[in-house]
């Protein structure tokens, strides 16, 4: 007896420290106080309904259990279907299973005890050292004392044995199990769970079909229905099996034979891969137990393939593994564990599979999606935060778990554990890409592959005297490219996919970046570029040194090696942006020496700088940032030179002003203007008002309205003939002199920017000229006639 005493002191004190919005006064009766508590309008709702409001308002004294507002959700009781009289009186019914007449304090309970209900049915209590229920309900709140009685908080609705439904009923009540009420009618067992039993059913929620991809229309013929019959007895047990029943790791078969798993920890309880959401529904002839996975039978299980084929958004994912030739090793024992993307992943990640066409494209497509394969069954529940996996194609993924969920790199896992016969998937919301951090480096020619992939890496076989269309080769053979190199067998067998290096030594490495390496050593920027700093190095290739005519010995001086400095560091942005990193469009960057970089993204490609140098290849990475290589080599705008002279836009905005410039050898002229009412350009011709233009000769580009074009004149007595090409009938016309003596306007009129220029700067002035004067011979004559 005492420790009877023991128990139900610590019971009651457990249940009184439970914290619940309640603000009860002793003076109000038990309506009032339910009303005020935020977490009864249902239950106040439905006394209303039932006419019962005034009943508790009475003298009393009554002891009401009250359901809260999700205990009325999760038994699905919807108050607008009690209608008629004889739903309002079932309704009275499940209402006064809930008063028990007196007022029955927490400390009265005993474990075992009976209590007569208003409604005349018993109420079952159990008290142990953790908690207090009446029938299967928790009592969350004990001890609300009103004027007429007292009030206990419970977590389920308690249903009057004579009025619990059957299974079915119950399924098709609940408004998330109408796929399941569908299939069982489909299979023909509805009639079977309205049976006596006892059946313990474990029912999956339509979002648990949907998830599985389960489409009863598929469901035709005998076998069919016989394997859909397989799959539903396979969520049920027979007897009454309640949550409190279950242990962890325990084991008991369905009704279609096969075993179910229980796991039962602090995080709650599932079957197999199922989590139970809500226990211990109770019913007229056994228990439901809501979970969010449909449970596949064993002997049902499809592989991965077949079930993602089946999913209704995987079809990117099917169709991708299909065009790479991964759909049988996928459909092998493995086990493998896939982190599955679902189409709209596929759309986000802009892959489109009709670009995958030749044998390196196929293999980069397979890099891809086996980097979302690993070996073995992996579950959720062996996911751990900051873990780290090895994908079947070498590179690794990490993990990030917390209250959030799960995520692989930086894709949600939005389905875990669908089981398949040879492992399981996990639904992500994106596309992994396989790392860039990789090279592929020779150890024998200390050289790498630009661009190469893994996959390709990994191709290179040395034959000797190989037939291969009709052609016999002996060389370093790659299988996926079809290259063959003339190198030998030791070099061919010495690439392997290894950690990328610095900026510097990858430069070194690609073969095609000689002079770029030598300026930078020539600079002192070689150590600059192989620290821990990441940078972005637009490098131009052999070839755009030898065009842009760089003699790196001509930088002997110190001012010429800051020149070279400035140049350099014109191709280096901070950071490493990566070609993904690309707005579409024009954009400008920040080098390091501080100039601005335009580049420009298209469907042609991109390109950078004023001199539209190309990145013929792109995203070649470094331990310290990535490469993307370049076909000319890029001048800053702060080396532009220095205007001596500017040529602009007369008023007429027909006439360069001053048309004719003298300037001593050296000097630079600049052309400049700005927003002008047309477009014009500088393109020089050959001789004074000639119109034939020079071939490769000075131009400033295409007419622009606003022009800042510059040019150096290093020849020394020499004419400089030019026009504005699109105004050239127009003879907008204009000359330098080179030669000693400084700069002479030699056309005063030229100087004045003015409307009143001279004949040689007004285009037409003659031909107005002259019509004005034989207009007037006309009218004089006419005059003198008359």
């Amino acid at each position: 007896m005492k420790q009877k005493l023991v128990c139900l002191i610590v019971a009651c004190f457990m249940i009184s420290t439970v914290t619940l919005n309640v603000s009860a006064d002793k003076s109000d009766d038990i309506p009032t106080n339910v009303a005020g508590t935020g977490d009864h309008a249902s239950l106040v709702a439905a006394l209303t309904h039932a006419d019962l409001v005034t009943t508790l308002q009475g003298e009393g004294p009554f002891t009401v259990f009250a359901p809260t507002d999700q205990a009325f959700t999760d038994a699905g009781i919807d108050l607008s279907t009690f209608d008629t009289d004889e739903e309002n009186q079932t309704l009275v019914d499940i209402l006064t299973y809930h008063v028990v007449s007196g007022s029955v304090m927490s400390s009265a309970l005993t474990d075992g005890m009976e209590a007569d209900a208003v409604n005349g049915d018993k109420l079952t209590f159990s008290v142990s050292t953790t908690e207090v229920k009446v029938n299967d309900a928790v009592v969350t709140l004990a001890d609300v004392e009103s004027s007429n009685g007292v009030i206990h908080v419970i977590d389920k609705v308690l249903m009057p044995p004579a009025d619990l439904q059957d299974i079915p009923t119950i399924a098709q009540g609940t408004g998330v199990h109408a796929s399941l009420v569908a299939a069982l009618v489909k299979a023909d067992l509805v009639t079977t769970l309205q049976g006596d039993g006892p059946f313990t059913v474990f029912a999956p929620t339509d979002q648990a079909f949907t998830d599985a991809g389960i489409d009863l229309s598929t469901f035709e013929t005998t076998e069919e229905i016989t394997a859909l019959a397989d799959i539903l007895t396979y969520h049920v047990v027979s007897g009454t099996v309640l949550s409190t029943d279950l242990t962890d790791g325990m084991t008991t078969a369905a009704l279609n034979m096969d075993d179910l798993t229980f796991t039962v920890n602090n995080d709650g309880v599932k079957v197999n891969e199922a989590t139970v959401t809500s226990a211990d529904v109770i019913a007229s002839n056994g228990v439901i137990h809501v979970i969010d996975k449909v449970l596949m039978p064993p002997a049902d299980l499809q592989d991965i393939p077949t079930i993602a084929q089946g999913t209704g958004v995987h079809g990117a994912l099917v169709s991708a593994l299909t065009q790479a030739n991964l759909v049988s090793t996928l459909q092998g024992s493995g086990p493998f564990t896939v982190f599955a993307p679902t189409d709209q992943a596929f759309t986000d990640a802009g892959i489109d599979l009709a670009a995958f066409t030749t044998d390196e494209q196929i293999a980069t497509l397979a890099d891809i999606l086996t980097y979302h394969v690993v070996s073995g069954n992996v579950l959720s529940t062996d996911l751990t935060d900051g873990m780290q996996a090895s994908a079947i194609n070498g590179d690794k993924m990490s993990f990030t778990v917390n209250s959030e969920g799960v995520k692989v790199n930086d894709a949600t896992v939005s389905s875990a554990d669908v089981i398949a016969s040879n492992g399981v998937i996990h639904v992500i919301d994106k596309v992994l890409m396989p790392p860039a951090g990789d090279i592929c480096y020779n150890v024998i020619s200390h050289t790498i592959i630009p661009g190469a992939t893994k996959v390709q890496c990994n191709a290179h076989i040395y034959v000797e005297n190989y037939s291969m269309g009709g052609q016999t080769i002996t060389g370093c053979y790659n299988t996926i490219t079809h290259a063959v190199s003339d190198i030998s067998q030791l070099e061919c067998n010495s690439y392997m996919w290894t950690p990328a290096v610095n900026l510097a030594v990858t430069a070194q490495a690609t073969t095609i970046h000689t002079s770029l390496v030598a300026a930078l050593t020539a600079a002192g920027l070689v150590d600059t570029i192989s620290g821990e700093t990441e940078y972005t190095v637009f490098a131009p290739s052999d070839q755009a040194f030898t065009d842009a005519g760089i003699d790196l010995d001509s930088f002997d001086t110190p001012e010429k090696i800051d020149t070279l400095k400035d140049i350099l560091l014109y191709h280096v942005v901070a950071g490493t942006v990566m070609s993904t990193d690309l707005a579409s469009g024009q954009s400008q960057v920040t080098t390091a020496n501080g100039d601005f970089l335009d580049i420009d993204v298209s469907a042609d490609g991109v390109s950078v700088g004023a001199e539209m140098a190309t990145v013929v290849l792109a995203d070649v990475p470094a331990s310290n940032g990535v490469i993307h290589v370049i076909d000319k080599v890029l001048m800053p705008p702060a080396d532009l030179p220095t205007c001596d002279y500017t040529v602009g836009i007369g008023l007429s905005g027909m006439a360069f002003n001053p048309s004719v410039v003298e300037v001593n050898v050296g000097q630079t002229v600049c052309w400049q203007w700005t927003d002008a009412t047309m477009a014009h350009n500088v393109k020089e011709v050959d001789g004074d008002r000639s119109n034939v233009f020079v071939e490769g000769g000075v131009s400033s580009g295409t007419s622009q309205t606003t022009v800042d074009f510059r040019y150096t004149f290093t020849e020394d007595n020499s004419t400089f003939y030019y026009v504005c090409e699109p105004h050239i009938l127009a003879e907008m016309y204009g000359k330098v002199i080179v030669g000693d003596g400084g700069v002479t306007v030699v056309d005063d009129s030229n100087t004045v920017d003015t409307d009143d220029e001279s004949d040689s700067n007004t285009p037409g002035f003659v031909s107005v000229t002259a019509v004005i004067a034989l207009m007037g011979a006309l009218l004089f004559a006419r005059n003198k006639n008359e």
